[in-house]
């Protein structure tokens, strides 16, 4: 019997064993053609009738015990989806209060709210309009949800648009209107890119007394199209743009005005272009509050013309940017004296409250460029001739007083020359805290760090972090070296000379474990720092972008 439980037989339904004469007889039979004997034929026969119904019973027992199984199995899947049910509707998320709730989507949306510059150029973003983005899949997921997502205004307020991609018709700008009725009163950060106009770029202009900051990136007759009289921008402090220059449209046209659009921007705190010779051109916004100023689109003298009042390199009226604390400029070659002369007021009393400043471009062209300036507040100073001339990479000795706020300072180094400009340039700056070095040439800058921290006893005596970066592949092991005996040497000195707390070499090749040696014993004295081997120049651009950032 099967016992209804478990499914098993009962010990007296077991198949009984053969006896041993039985068995050999068997398999003498099949060993031959002989036929049974007619004694055997009886016992042989009843041995087939009992193993017959033994089989026939093991049939019926494995059919049950298949039903079993399958009702088991049917069980199983129905209690693991009634688990699954159970601990869905006993989730955590469900007793979020909805404020909370609005946090986290907040949260998902802010994280995805930054679009790098080249994306900015190409629109190859993500648009905030499509159902892919975090706003709307937060609010797609329950009833519940969507309601907490519909209410809360801010997670509608990053307007990211890349025109190209949506029909020129009516649905887009519904939608787009739907879109910003959603964030209601909240402060607009928009990022826009189109290659021509688009009739749902009028709905966003309706909100233009919203936004906070902008990042666009245009042909001249969109920013042109802009040129409404009632077009206020009144709130906005943050504004990135891109002028989209090809064959139709030209810098000479931009320059000629044909183009221009005024912007009314009274709150305008940070500005930056990559295109800044056409853009401030096309765009004419106010500066006169300015605080931040990043350029790389190559400084000229109508760029330069826009921070001063009377000027007849462009029709422009300004009063130079007081409040300017921070800037970049790309200076591709050098102004004419003459352009400066023009300049009211002077360059040098343009900026006196200017604490970080990067230049960038030719060092014939930034160095003639710094020359003009006075900047008693300056803190942060970066050179960085990405365009070589032969020239000397830096100015020096810096022009009082320049240099005596400055603690933090980063410059190119390319030959022995520079090396002995550096000293002189280092004994104007007596607060510098932070130093870094680099060279992009197949120079060896470990005699300019010989000159820096041993030859000069006193030289830049509040220093406490230092940064070396060398792609010379001949000279990395000797960098190492040197590096290593002058940062003991600096460190044995008394009083201010043995700041120095934090360092950082960068260098192409391997080094002497010998040198790794010393330099751990360093480390384990209380110096902070590391030894980068390798270092190539696609890791001195993603320094050049921290810096930006």
């Amino acid at each position: 019997m099967i016992c209804s439980q478990c499914g098993t037989t009962s010990e007296t339904e077991q198949l009984e064993p053969l006896s041993q004469t039985t068995s050999k007889r068997i398999q003498d039979l099949l060993a031959s053609n002989v036929a049974p004997l007619g004694s055997e034929r009886e016992s042989l026969s009843d041995l087939m009738s009992r193993n017959q119904t033994y089989a026939t019973s093991l049939d019926t027992r494995i059919a049950d015990l298949r039903a079993s199984l399958e009702d088991l199995l049917d069980q199983k899947v129905t209690t693991e989806q009634r688990l699954r049910d159970l601990k869905v509707a006993l989730h955590p998320i469900r007793t979020v209060p909805p404020e909370i709730l609005a946090e986290i989507f907040d949260q998902a949306v802010s994280d995805t709210a930054l679009v790098p510059m080249e994306k900015v150029r190409d629109g190859s973003f993500a648009n905030s309009i499509a159902s892919s983005s975090q706003s709307c899949v937060v609010s797609q997921v329950s009833s519940a949800w969507r309601r907490t997502a519909l209410k809360t205004q801010r997670l509608w307020r990053f307007v990211h648009i890349s025109f190209d991609r949506y029909p020129r018709n009516l649905s887009t700008s519904i939608f787009l209107t739907r879109f910003l009725a959603r964030s209601a009163e909240q402060m607009l950060h928009v990022v826009l890119h189109a290659t021509v106009d688009h009739p749902a770029m009028t709905v966003i202009l309706m909100a233009s007394n919203r936004w906070r900051t902008a990042a666009i990136s245009f042909p001249p007759p969109i920013y042109r199209s802009w040129n409404v009289p009632d077009l206020l921008f009144p709130s906005l402090e943050k504004l990135h743009l891109h002028l989209q220059l090809d064959g139709l449209h030209t810098m000479q046209d931009v320059r000629a005005g044909n183009h221009a659009v005024d912007l009314n921007t009274p709150q305008l705190r940070a500005f930056s272009s990559d295109t800044a010779g056409a853009c401030v051109f096309a765009v004419r916004a106010e500066f006169s509050r300015l605080k931040c100023f990043h350029q790389t689109g190559g400084l000229d003298e109508q760029v330069l013309s826009l921070f001063h009042g009377v000027s007849s390199v462009a029709p422009l009226v300004m009063l130079g940017i007081p409040l300017l604390t921070s800037a970049l400029f790309h200076v591709r070659k050098a102004v004419p004296d003459a352009v400066y002369s023009r300049l009211v007021p002077p360059i040098h009393d343009a900026y006196p409250n200017m604490r970080g400043l990067r230049l960038c471009g030719t060092s014939a062209g930034y160095s003639h460029f710094f020359s003009k300036f006075n900047l008693p507040c300056l803190e942060l100073l970066s050179f960085e001739d990405s365009e070589s001339d032969g020239h000397p990479a830096f100015p020096s000795p810096l022009i009082a007083p320049t240099g005596q706020q400055l603690t933090q300072l980063t410059v190119p180094i390319h030959n022995a020359n520079d090396t002995g400009s550096l000293v002189a340039l280092l004994r104007t700056t007596p607060k510098l805290c932070r130093l870094e070095l680099r060279t992009r040439t197949r120079f060896d800058i470990s005699h300019t760090i010989r000159a820096v921290l041993v030859d000069e006893k006193d030289l830049i005596p509040e220093l406490t972090n230092l940064v070396v970066s060398s792609m010379d592949p001949d000279s990395g092991m000797v960098v190492a070296g040197v590096f290593v005996e002058a940062i003991k040497h600096r460190r044995s000195g008394e009083g201010q000379v043995a700041k120095l707390q934090e360092v950082l070499v960068n260098y192409a090749t391997d080094v002497d474990a010998d040198v790794v040696a010393a330099f751990n014993d360093l480390l384990s004295g209380g110096l902070r720092g590391a030894l980068n081997v390798e270092f190539t120049a696609e890791d001195a651009h993603r320094m050049d972008m921290d810096f930006d950032s």
